[in-house]
């Protein structure tokens, strides 16, 4: 897999402080970004660290609760945050934004009139409490909104980035992803250190213009290396681009971050794989399972690894265990085919066709395992399968290829000169003569569409010519005797002129025409003596 890795050179160095980290502020990072799982995560692994302000990080779960829509433990944290320390305005904060969802409005104005005298003049008191009535009804509180978004460009001479950072998510929340990202951008011009304006502005900005929303990533990374947040922002950027290879090296160094989530490992398994990092994958997906062997992706991902690995008896042996421990489980069309390609690995085809057939009932309408599966039904000589499956491939495209029209005249050809049933070599005939019709009518005059034609009439009449065979035969005589080298010795052609004389010789005999049977056997002894000169 060939995939372009950006900044390479930037990010030879920029998380070698990886392991650092910021404690209960990083959870403060995921809250402000809006990725409140994460926040809640970080905020109770890090609640009794000596260094968490558990004021601050109360308020913070109290608004993760509320994001999560669980106003119980809201009310809990918040609670908890004003007991801790009655003089934290922000806590009076979440209890009133508390009380606007639950409709007391009085109680919610009475709360943010206590928190602005807590914290006189300070902006983000301000734009949390604009926020708060933004999130209880955006149209109903339209002028509270507005009033303590001015106070807080008032406070702060149009300068603290969390009034940008709300007007963003205001625009994000209507789509408008250019003036989100402007916003964004404006918050970023007046604090450089603002983790979450980088990494919203990455979020807005990555539906314009992919590089430059990594590049906004990596330049605060260059300066705040020991930011969880970012680190993890960037590489799924890197990933959601497609760049497998630049997001599993940043995932590599984002998960010696003491403050990265259990399941970021795994997506570091599977991104190693995706980038054909086959053992170093393998080996996390194995220490993920030593702790939970019932980890339903790490599970796929060992058996993937394995069959790329070409260990083929351990990855049948896991790949069968992964479909029988986890029944009714969402399995992919990689699960069936990597495991078929596991029992083929061990020359066990007709196993690796029985994966191929689950797989094409599950997903009917997927064209490349249709084509897949009558190719690998063809490998093994299933005909009339291989045959069946290509029609219906072919069904899944509104304008099919010539050449896979072709193919499928190749598929009907096997079918028809294979079949003990003559009602089927027939039937398959006639579809092969329709699609070779089909060829010959668009493309360029070619001999091999006509030496095809007469194979598809004969298997489809025991074997034997008939007068349509013998007309494609001409036709592809007439074709081949333009160019006077395809009867020159060693020429691909004398094949094709031996076979048709052949044929031509038996239709003559068996309808009794002495003077043509006569005039093919002839040709034929000249190809011969072309392709095997007597020695003189």
């Amino acid at each position: 897999m060939k995939i372009k890795l950006l900044f390479s050179l930037l990010l030879a160095g920029s998380l070698v402080a990886g392991a650092q980290n910021q404690g209960y502020k990083d959870g403060i990072e995921y809250y402000k970004a809006g990725q409140y799982d994460n926040a809640k995560t970080i905020l109770e692994r890090t609640f009794n660290d000596p260094s968490t302000d558990k004021s601050l990080a109360d308020y913070y779960l109290g608004q993760v609760a509320l994001g999560l829509n669980d106003k119980a433990a809201a009310q809990k944290y918040f609670q908890a945050g004003k007991d801790a320390n009655a003089d934290n305005a922000y806590n009076y904060v979440g209890l009133g934004a508390l009380a606007l969802l639950n409709g007391n409005l009085n109680e919610a104005n009475e709360m943010f009139k206590t928190a602005d005298k807590l914290a006189k003049k300070n902006t983000e008191i301000s734009t949390s409490i604009a926020r708060a009535y933004y999130n209880a009804d955006p149209v109903k509180y339209a002028k509270e909104i507005q009033k303590y978004i001015d106070k807080a460009r008032k406070n702060s001479k149009n300068q603290d980035p969390s009034i940008y950072v709300l007007e963003g998510d205001m625009l994000a929340d209507q789509q408008n992803w250019g003036e989100a990202a402007n916003r964004y951008e404006n918050a970023i011009t007046f604090d450089a250190n603002n983790p979450e304006s980088y990494v919203k502005y990455a979020d807005a900005y990555f539906y314009v213009n992919k590089d430059y929303a990594i590049q906004k990533l990596q330049e605060y990374l260059n300066n705040h290396p020991e930011s969880a947040m970012v680190q993890r922002e960037l590489a799924e950027k890197n990933f959601k681009a497609d760049r497998w290879k630049a997001a599993s090296d940043l995932y590599g160094k984002y998960i010696q971050n003491p403050n990265h989530f259990p399941e970021d490992k795994a997506r570091y398994a599977v991104l190693l794989y995706w980038g054909e990092s086959y053992p170093e994958s393998l080996k996390i997906a194995n220490e993920i399972l030593a702790q939970d062997p019932n980890n339903f992706l790490m599970q796929r991902v060992r058996f993937l690894d394995q069959t790329a690995l070409g260990q083929y008896n351990e990855a049948i042996a896991n790949g069968t265990a992964f479909f029988k421990n986890n029944p009714g489980a969402n399995f992919t069309i990689k699960d069936y085919t990597t495991l078929a390609e596991a029992y083929s690995g061990v020359d066990q085809d007709s196993l690796a066709v029985v994966q191929y057939e689950i797989a094409a009932k599950q997903y009917p309408d997927n064209s490349d395992l249709l084509k897949n599966l009558s190719n690998i039904y063809s490998s093994n000589k299933q005909h009339a399968k291989a045959a069946d499956a290509y029609a219906a491939y072919l069904e899944t495209q509104e304008e099919p290829s010539l050449n896979d029209l072709y193919t499928m005249t190749g598929r009907c050809l096997n079918a028809a000169a294979s079949a003990t049933d003559t009602i089927q070599a027939v039937e398959f005939s006639k579809k092969g003569i329709e699609y070779i019709n089909k060829v010959i009518d668009a493309a360029e005059p070619n001999h091999n569409f006509y030496y095809r034609k007469a194979l598809l009439n004969i298997a489809g009449n025991n074997k034997r010519p008939n007068a349509e065979a013998i007309e494609a035969f001409d036709k592809m005589i007439e074709i081949l005797d333009q160019d006077p080298a395809n009867k020159q010795p060693g020429a691909d052609a004398l094949g094709l002129y031996k076979n048709a004389f052949a044929f031509e010789q038996a239709y003559y005999s068996i309808i009794k025409d002495e003077a043509k049977h006569a005039e093919f056997v002839e040709k034929y002894k000249e190809i011969q003596d072309i392709m095997a000169p007597k020695a003189e």
